[in-house]
């Protein structure tokens, strides 16, 4: 999956300070918040497959044979292109006919009969969506906050943190709330 835009933080270095009881006016640790703040996000969104904050993405998959395609992530408010890759050059058909179904719990595209006329098996297709949620959940974003929190605590650097170094709590959390994806492709 490839971000084409920013992608906006879940929560501020401002939440942070609140949450955690930092006097919100001292400003000397921000640099370090967002840092911690980015990567705890990062985290969520990897052990959730949910976007908390929403971006526009380009998804990548290979043609199957199905109609029917569940998105790896969720939500997702709109799918604007679908587009595969003929001979070097990237074809993009008219959208007449697809729809989104599920779009917050299974995300689906739904596409009419005959749209892969022409599209040899295993060709490469690009997805571009918007892809999150309009404000992230609050039990993600405490998630997010007991992440980072434990990371300053600890004196853990972001760059170097793994999923492993989350507390039980944010992984209970995020447990609730993990996106799985039924299966790929459908017949329809």
């Amino acid at each position: 999956m490839e971000m084409v835009g920013n992608s906006k933080r879940a929560v501020t270095s401002a939440d942070f300070k609140r949450a955690v009881h930092f006097v919100e006016e001292d400003v000397s640790e921000d640099a370090t918040f967002d840092g911690l703040l980015f990567a705890a996000q990062a985290v969520g969104e990897a052990g959730t497959k949910r976007r908390l904050t929403t971006r526009i993405a380009q998804l990548r998959c290979r043609s199957g044979c199905g109609l029917r395609w569940w998105l790896p992530c969720a939500p997702v408010s709109e799918v604007t292109k679908i587009e595969w890759l003929d001979t070097g050059t990237w074809q993009a058909p008219p959208l007449d006919g697809v729809w989104l179904g599920q779009s917050f719990d299974e995300p689906q595209l739904v596409l009419p009969s005959g749209f892969w006329v022409g599209v040899s098996d295993g060709a490469d297709i690009r997805i571009t969506a918007e892809l999150g949620h309009a404000a992230a959940p609050k039990p993600l974003t405490q998630a997010i906050i007991l992440i980072a929190a434990d990371w300053y605590e600890a004196g853990i650097n972001p760059e170097k943190a793994q999923e492993t170094q989350v507390s039980f709590g944010a992984r209970a959390l995020m447990k609730q709330a993990r996106y799985g994806r039924p299966c790929e492709w459908a017949a329809g």
